[in-house]
């Protein structure tokens, strides 16, 4: 059990530092088992949310599958915004839009270098909000 613990700890550890230090880990070769059991658990409370969340927000948006037999998990659910430069029911002084918000998701790749995956991190929007326009002046 202390042995799964620590192996269950290093995945994270891997997981959490990719991104921070410009994805080092990513497409590195790994053994599936090793960080699957994480990765199954950290996906599907991306996928918790509120009951119909998605309909109910002013900045409304739609799941959209995304599959790919090549990659662990098989099947994500991206959000995609029903509208791009409006949000619903609202009156506002402020010009407003909805904006798509994404994340760096780790994912196992199948890979041809490897015997098994490799560890990639796969842009995915994961919801849409609604903000103030964005005026001319401003940095990204």
């Amino acid at each position: 059990m202390l042995r799964f613990q620590i192996t269950r700890l290093s995945c994270l550890v891997l997981l959490a530092l990719g991104p921070a230090w410009g994805s080092p880990v990513t497409g590195r070769c790994v053994d599936q088992t090793f960080c699957l059991a994480f990765l199954k658990d950290y996906h599907s409370h991306l996928i918790d949310v509120p009951s119909r969340i998605n309909e109910r927000s002013v900045a409304a948006w739609r799941y959209v599958e995304k599959i790919d037999l090549d990659r662990v998990p098989q099947v994500i659910y991206e959000a995609n915004c029903l509208t791009s430069h409006s949000c619903r029911d609202v009156d506002s002084a402020f010009s407003l839009e909805s904006i798509p918000i994404s994340i760096n998701m780790p994912v196992l790749r199948k890979s041809r270098r490897c015997s098994s995956y490799a560890l990639e991190f796969e842009t995915v929007t994961i919801a849409c909000i609604c903000a103030t326009t964005r005026q001319p002046n401003e940095s990204s």
